[in-house]
């Protein structure tokens, strides 16, 4: 059964990195995330709800009414 190995700490110490180091790349990711679903979200309101026609008044998923009794 092998035995546990000591480990010797290193003999000069150093200062542990700085807060920032870490925390930058952290929000630059969630940044991206964010953007990354708002594309993702316009995209599928878009999609949904045809409103990628000219006329935002109709589109293919409603029916156009029309009004046969009014005069013109």
């Amino acid at each position: 059964m092998p035995r546990e190995q000591y480990v010797r700490p290193p003999l000069v110490p150093r200062e542990a990195p700085a807060a920032w180091r870490s925390v930058w790349p952290f929000r630059v990711v969630v940044l991206l995330l964010l953007v990354v679903l708002t594309v993702l979200l316009a995209y599928a309101y878009s999609a949904l709800n045809d409103s990628g026609e000219q006329d935002p008044g109709v589109g293919a998923s409603a029916p156009l009414q029309v009004d046969l009794d009014s005069p013109a």
